[in-house]
């Protein structure tokens, strides 16, 4: 049962660590899409898929061993320790909090992305009605630029 219970712990603070990883990174690209910083955008993009494979590769024994673990309470009293009760209680509330940040930094990302669309249509729309009336500015005499040189005064 401690091998189990060893794993089981594992697998969650590893979960917590990735979810944890996702969350920073998300928080990162929002940054990178205000800035409109597309390396960074596709740097961090990059990431989360990442992160989110090994999530999924870790989804399957972890479900099965907290689906599995998560009666503890009902186990005789010697089975467990208190010491691994409080623990595994600790991990699965700090993993839950996490879970809910990376949801609501998840929506703003979404929202960001979409506003950035908007505004790339908007260009695009300006850009397409004005291309065949759009002809280089001629320099007019005032923003020609000066054609003497002035003299140095050394």
């Amino acid at each position: 049962m401690d091998q189990q219970l060893s794993t089981s712990l594992d697998c969650l603070q590893l979960r917590l660590a990735l979810m944890r990883d996702l969350a920073s990174s998300l928080k990162q690209v929002q940054t990178a899409v205000v800035r409109s910083d597309v390396g960074g955008i596709d740097r961090h993009t990059a990431r989360q898929r990442d992160l989110c494979e090994s999530l999924g590769h870790l989804e399957t024994p972890t479900m099965r061993l907290s689906q599995r673990w998560n009666n503890w309470e009902r186990l005789p009293q010697d089975a467990i320790s208190p010491e691994a009760l409080r623990r595994w209680k600790a991990l699965v509330q700090e993993l839950v909090q996490v879970e809910m940040q990376v949801s609501e930094l998840n929506l703003v990302y979404a929202a960001l992305l979409r506003r950035a669309q908007r505004t790339l249509r908007i260009f695009m729309r300006v850009l397409e009605s004005s291309a065949c009336t759009y002809a280089p500015p001629k320099c007019s005499p005032a923003l020609a630029p000066p054609t003497r040189q002035e003299a140095s005064h050394a």
